[in-house]
């Protein structure tokens, strides 16, 4: 018995000490290795900024006739949110009537299933990859994720030396506004005025991220002081029993909307480009007062009857002021909808690579340029609108690096068909590609596989596999991987020769 007690002795101490090393090392890691490693951070160097200044002066002004330019993207609108998109609750007449009388896209795209990533891509048109912005989203420099993203060696921020179309825009002579939420770092140098833009007013993150502090260019314009729970920086919940001081979501929409309408009366005797990222209806929900209760889908419809609205008053101070005619207007989402949104008959949400983490409206607005009112099954995402703004504007690409985004005017006047013969999805986590598209069919790398028969009621997934669909016919529902073998590998091939051209060449810089 004297050797199990000396056993069970030795077995007591070596866990000891395993604990008490584990312990060292912990404190080690997060008083001395943490501080070193979060001062030693830094943005991704801008080696291309001389070829970005050099291409920027390169630009030749525009006609004061030149149209404008209006991109209004929704945070978190689902494919089926609006009316002109199958909803049977919601009212969105304004939107409705815009694609009556412009172009409706039924397959349209955001690059990324979540927002910075989807943003980096609208205003760069490239791959997110490429300017460090596909790994999931940024957050605010305080806030611990930003910590723990730095930690793990993933930037917060977008590099410098991108180009984005406000830039290229007031090059071109436009006056350049954002009016809404912005979500691509809050670093200095990394902010919209830094990129082009003339005037800011809105939100740097999320609007369930605290402090959610109102800005008006790079002065705190309304300081919130909404009580955090629990010490989270987390709000997604109007019901939450939060003591709100400063700014004021409810009077988010019809801020931007004031706003909006102001700087189009400031600049109607020369071409602008306004950009208006709304905050909703991303997590927490609030509508106006005016709105409240109104629709028949309740809270969350009355934040998208309050977006229509929104677009109303815009659209008729155009009118006004008799310069719809000459403006062209992009109406779309950064991603696809979270959980009270609608998908419509698509599998899959935000965060997720099925059609309804990435498949968005997209309504094109410009009289002077659509021919005919068109609904198009024609693919496209939003990489395609800076390509097609400055095709619009006869202005040249940059050279030294690769834009992904392909011109849409095209199909846009009538003329032929989309220019994509294929499109990707990506990794809300590593934005990867994990997906392409053709015309009919889809092949995702990793699909959910078999539940576990005993614990399948749980949702408990044993694998993932790969899986073809068609799109034309079906909701991801089936895998028909076995049935078009030959399809499947050829959509394999395209999406690997694909992910390696952008391993191979991350930022795509050309020589």
């Amino acid at each position: 018995m004297k050797w199990i007690k000396k056993f069970w002795n030795f077995i007591i101490k070596s866990l000891g000490y395993l604990l008490l090393s584990v312990i060292l090392v912990g404190l080690l890691t997060w008083f001395v290795w943490r501080p070193i490693k979060l001062a030693s951070y830094s943005p991704v160097k801008a080696d291309r900024l001389p070829q970005k200044q050099a291409y920027l002066e390169s630009i030749r002004p525009q006609s004061t006739q030149s149209p404008n330019i209006i991109l209004i993207n929704f945070d978190d609108l689902g494919y089926g949110d609006l009316s002109c998109y199958g909803n049977q609750l919601i009212r969105t007449p304004v939107m409705d009537s815009l694609a009556a009388h412009g172009i409706r896209m039924t397959d349209f795209y955001s690059c990324s299933p979540v927002c910075t990533p989807s943003r980096a891509g609208l205003l760069t048109g490239r791959h997110p990859e490429r300017s460090y912005a596909g790994d999931h989203v940024y957050f605010p420099e305080d806030h611990v994720v930003s910590s723990f993203r730095k930690l793990l060696s993933l930037k917060n921020e977008i590099p410098q030396d991108e180009i984005m179309l406000s830039e290229i825009l007031k090059s071109a002579g436009y006056r350049t506004a954002i009016i809404g939420k912005w979500h691509l770092g809050d670093r200095s140098g990394h902010l919209p005025n830094d990129f082009g833009f003339d005037t800011y007013f809105g939100v740097r993150y999320s609007n369930d991220m605290l402090p959610l502090h109102l800005y008006r260019n790079q002065e705190i314009l309304e300081e919130d002081h909404t009580e955090l729970v629990s010490g989270s920086k987390s709000y997604t919940d109007p019901d939450m029993p939060l003591k709100r001081q400063g700014t004021d979501q409810t009077q988010l929409t019809i801020r931007y909307t004031e706003e909006a309408i102001q700087f189009i009366q400031h600049n109607q005797e020369q071409p602008f480009f306004l950009y208006l990222p709304h905050s909703f209806p991303h997590v927490p929900h609030f509508s106006s007062p005016r709105q409240a209760g109104q629709s028949e889908a309740g809270l969350y419809g009355d934040v998208i009857e309050d977006l229509d609205w929104s677009v109303g008053q815009i659209m008729a101070e155009l009118h006004r002021m008799q310069l719809d005619s000459n403006t062209l207007v992009f109406i779309t989402s950064d991603n696809g909808g979270d959980l009270q949104g609608s998908v419509g008959h698509f599998r899959g949400r935000k965060q997720l690579t099925f059609e309804g983490g990435q498949r968005v409206p997209m309504i094109i607005y410009a009289p002077s340029l659509i021919p005919a009112p068109v609904t198009t099954k024609e693919m496209a995402s939003n990489l395609d609108i800076l390509p097609t703004v400055l095709d619009l504007l006869d202005l040249k690409l940059p050279e030294d690096r690769i834009i992904d985004g392909k011109s849409l005017l095209p199909l846009i006047q009538g003329q032929q068909a989309g220019p994509h013969s294929f499109l990707f999805y990506t990794s809300a986590q590593t934005g990867e590609f994990k997906g392409v598209r053709n015309r009919r069919f889809k092949y995702l790398e990793d699909a959910p596989g078999n539940a576990i028969p005993l614990l399948g009621p749980l949702g408990i997934i044993s694998s993932m596999k790969p899986q073809l669909s068609e799109l034309t016919r079906d909701n991801e529902s089936h895998n028909l991987i076995k049935k078009y073998a030959d399809e499947a590998e050829e959509l394999k091939e395209v999406l690997e020769e694909s992910r390696k051209a952008i391993e191979q060449n991350r930022r795509g810089w050309r020589e």
